[in-house]
């Protein structure tokens, strides 16, 4: 759930800090809090010692020559005995984790009933930690030179670290409370930030598989803006590619009608005629038509074949793919009596797919013989230039009028007035196969002697 909802990651990644931070806080308001009781506790220790000690004084000037009793309490004053607990009045739990001494000359004169066990060991001068029968203990001892008392003043450790978790609680005892309102509220805020990219996705959802317009770009979110300009761009390409497939098949049905319809006027003509002479003629016919039909569905497979995409890619010796194509294409060249060379420098390889070569080449002699008149030639070159190899096919035919040469590489364009049959597809499947090597198709009409150029430049040698 909490990697495919939006909104639960969202709280997730928002809640993890607010969490982070009060856990820090919370550890710091400890460590500063628990200090600032020691501070606060120890202080407080050595005002009472003092003020204990400062009585103890003052009796002693009062005192006769009789010696004070050890253990007696009623000798000790009881101002002295309730200082103990003046820092901690109205506080019963704390009472009972009290305790102090009152030693003079080293005799142990007095102490309190939690001063029991402390047994007879004596304490250094000032703060120190004890541990006595497995409780901790603070301690405070004050020595007075001049009148030979010693008082120490002792208090559990307990004491310190229960009032450090009451100030503790009562701080964030509300912020753990408001805790799960905050995060209630996090999350109804992020269902209402939602409710744009939720209505988008609704309105996508409602589209039928037909409906390819862009959505509406107005009063969008910054956020969501991005979002919507790459869908509409999608669909954009979408619609396009569709509207290109839709075209391709009304023109290939087109195409195709023709020679159909021309084989069945021809049979039917057969069929009623008697003549043996003249049924050769129609079956001939007949065969060139059937010939016309099986190219172009060769072209329409091939054309097909190089809109799947995926080609594989690998380093190609091009001379050898080149000089097999022209020898296949020699006796075709022959039949129109036409001149077919092939010119080549070093040995050159590339990189790209030795079928789709095959295919570009093969159109575009196909189409050079097509367009060029008897008793012409047809040249096929390579060369090297600029770390690129260069395919050249130039022919000897009349070319292309100028402002006809960027449109013949389109799928179904036939120059107007072109008399030579065909479905103007040889020069767009070069084109697209040329593209998918990432290889660059150009045509261009000769300056000397007439006729056509289409040269295919492939973007590295590799030696």
């Amino acid at each position: 759930m909490w990697k495919r909802s939006l909104k639960a990651r969202l709280l997730l990644f928002l809640a993890l800090p607010v969490i982070l931070a009060l856990a820090i806080d919370s550890s710091l308001d400890l460590y500063s809090t628990y200090n600032e009781a020691e501070g606060i506790y120890d202080t407080e220790l050595s005002h009472v010692a003092s003020l204990m000690l400062a009585l103890l004084h003052a009796e002693h000037q009062q005192e006769t020559a009789q010696d004070l009793i050890a253990d007696d309490k009623k000798q000790i004053n009881p101002e002295i005995v309730g200082l103990t607990t003046f820092f901690l009045k109205d506080e019963q739990q704390y009472e009972e984790k009290v305790a102090f001494r009152i030693w003079k000359h080293g005799k142990l004169l007095f102490y309190s009933k939690r001063a029991a066990n402390f047994g007879d060991e004596r304490f250094n001068k000032g703060f120190s930690t004890q541990q006595i029968n497995g409780r901790n203990w603070r301690f405070y001892v004050l020595p007075d030179a001049k009148t030979g008392y010693t008082l120490e003043l002792a208090q559990r450790l307990k004491i310190r670290k229960l009032l450090v978790n009451d100030i503790l609680t009562t701080i964030f005892s509300p912020l753990l409370m408001l805790l799960p309102i905050i995060l209630l509220i996090t999350w109804m805020g992020l269902r209402a930030g939602l409710k744009p990219l939720l209505a988008l996705s609704e309105a996508v959802k409602r589209r039928s598989a037909k409906d390819l317009t862009p959505i509406p770009t107005e009063r969008l979110l910054t956020e969501i803006t991005p979002l919507v300009y790459s869908i509409n761009g999608l669909l954009a390409d979408l619609d396009y590619e569709l509207e290109k497939e839709r075209r391709f098949t009304d023109f290939a049905a087109h195409e195709l009608r023709t020679p159909i319809a021309v084989l069945k006027t021809q049979a039917q003509t057969a069929l009623v005629s008697t003549n043996d002479a003249e049924r050769r003629m129609i079956l001939e016919a007949q065969v060139q038509a059937a010939n016309r039909a099986t190219q172009l569905v060769d072209q329409l497979l091939a054309l097909a074949r190089l809109e799947q995409g995926d080609i594989p890619m690998e380093k190609l010796p091009l001379n050898d793919i080149v000089r097999s194509v022209v020898q296949e294409k020699r006796p075709l060249a022959a039949q129109e009596q036409i001149a077919l060379r092939f010119e080549q420098q070093a040995p050159l390889a590339v990189r790209g797919n030795k079928e789709l070569i095959a295919i570009i080449l093969s159109n575009l002699i196909e189409n050079a013989i097509k367009y060029t008149p008897a008793q012409g030639d047809v040249l096929v070159s390579l060369s090297a230039q600029d770390q690129t190899v260069l395919l050249a096919v130039s022919d000897t035919g009349h070319g292309i009028p100028e402002d006809k040469l960027p449109y013949v590489t389109e799928h179904f364009y036939r120059v107007p007035g072109q008399r030579q049959p065909g479905a103007g597809l040889g020069l767009a499947i070069a084109k697209r196969a040329a593209e998918l090597i990432d290889a660059k198709l150009a045509l261009q009409n000769k300056s000397a002697g007439g006729g056509l150029e289409v040269l295919v430049q492939f973007p590295a040698i590799f030696s």
